[in-house]
């Protein structure tokens, strides 16, 4: 999210000094532990407006970016194994076409055409032709490739220790090389790292860190096309250009400290994900695991991003809080964040639902003396 506003800011106003505060490495936290799926199929009302508009740009993010992300739009196909899911699947279809989500329900002969190797308890499912998938480090790498070559200066291994308020105003960045750096904006774009920052100034945003876990298969020859989801199951499942399978599904890793610094493989996720793709898959069955790995992803109650200004402190922009599904909204939550940095036009329509300031989120500052 942070290199994507730094490239739309630099874009728009070529003589903004632009900089990105990395903790650590780019993209260490949440970005390349991401199952990097860009979907819109069977997201909130609130999302759907800005997920169509960055789906709408992923075809053409290559040339965009000058660099390479990996992008398939190899379709999206949630599956249901029971009556259960299978009347969910049902209910699911009018509503999001009624949002102009290109979704189609389709039964079983046809979910095992485009997915030859599901079980045969498929009932059917919902397919979405616009769905597809990436790859995580190349898109976080094209990104700061791009970045850097427009004049971004991305520090690395220097972290945001404290935000600077005077007045209503949010005027500078304390960094952990303890030298200050003025700003007339400040973007906190720092995942489960955001709300600690945010609570020194009175903004409280109940996020909360989560280690989410993948797992990796051997190569198999090319036998599954879309991104396959299951209802009432949790499950991504996704054939890689290399062959690999790349299970994920929001199995928990271990977080075992303040909730944002480490986490640990759990075995029992492991074996979890395997059970459920393997039901879902029995091609899976035969494959083993080559690697898993987790990153830490602030969540938030209602598992709805935290998008724009905050009520009261100018100069302040917030994009947290993406519960786990942030990576296919990042072109547009740049766009977004640089125009309202800039005061250009903040397609408000694409993120109202996500304000800091709806309705139980408790993002509103408090008074200051």
């Amino acid at each position: 999210m942070g290199l994507s506003a730094a490239v739309h800011l630099r874009r728009a106003e070529r003589r903004a000094r632009v900089t990105v505060l990395e903790r650590g490495r780019v993209g260490d936290a949440a970005s390349r532990a991401s199952a990097a799926g860009v979907r819109v199929m069977g997201r909130d009302p609130a999302e759907r407006a800005l997920a169509l508009e960055s789906l709408a740009r992923w075809p053409d993010l290559d040339r965009e970016l000058d660099g390479r992300t990996g992008y398939r739009r190899s379709a999206g196909l949630r599956v249901a194994l029971d009556e259960a899911g299978w009347a969910e699947a049902r209910a699911t279809v009018e509503e999001q076409r009624a949002d102009g989500v290109p979704v189609e329900l389709v039964d079983a002969a046809a979910a095992h055409r485009l997915a030859p190797g599901l079980s045969p308890e498929c009932r059917g499912g919902v397919h979405c032709p616009i769905d597809g998938q990436a790859e995580a480090v190349a898109t976080v790498d094209a990104w700061a490739t791009a970045a850097r070559r427009l004049g971004v200066n991305i520090e690395e291994g220097v972290g945001a220790v404290a935000l600077a308020v005077e007045g209503t105003r949010v005027a500078a960045v304390d960094r952990s090389d303890g030298t200050r750096l003025p700003c007339d904006a400040a973007l906190v774009a720092g995942g489960a790292w955001s709300a600690a920052l945010l609570a020194q100034i009175g903004v409280k945003l109940p996020l909360r860190g989560r280690g989410l876990q993948m797992v990796l298969t051997d190569a198999a020859p090319e036998s599954l096309t879309p991104v396959v989801g299951a209802f009432g199951r949790p499950l991504s499942l996704k054939q890689l250009a290399d062959g690999a399978y790349l299970i994920g599904g929001g199995w928990p890793a271990r977080v075992p400290d303040d909730g944002v610094n480490r986490w640990e493989v759990l075995e029992d996720s492991v074996r979890g994900s395997l059970e459920v793709a393997r039901a879902v898959y029995p091609p899976l069955v035969t494959r083993t695991v080559a690697r898993s790995w987790a990153g830490i992803e602030a969540f938030t109650p209602d598992d709805l991003p935290v998008l724009g200004p905050v009520r009261g402190l100018d100069g302040l922009l917030v994009a947290a809080g993406f519960s786990g599904h942030g990576f296919a909204l990042v072109p547009a939550v740049g766009d977004v964040l640089a125009r309202l940095a800039l005061g250009l036009d903040p397609l408000a329509h694409l993120w109202r639902g996500l304000r800091a300031d709806r309705p139980g989120l408790g993002a509103a500052p408090k008074p200051r003396r």
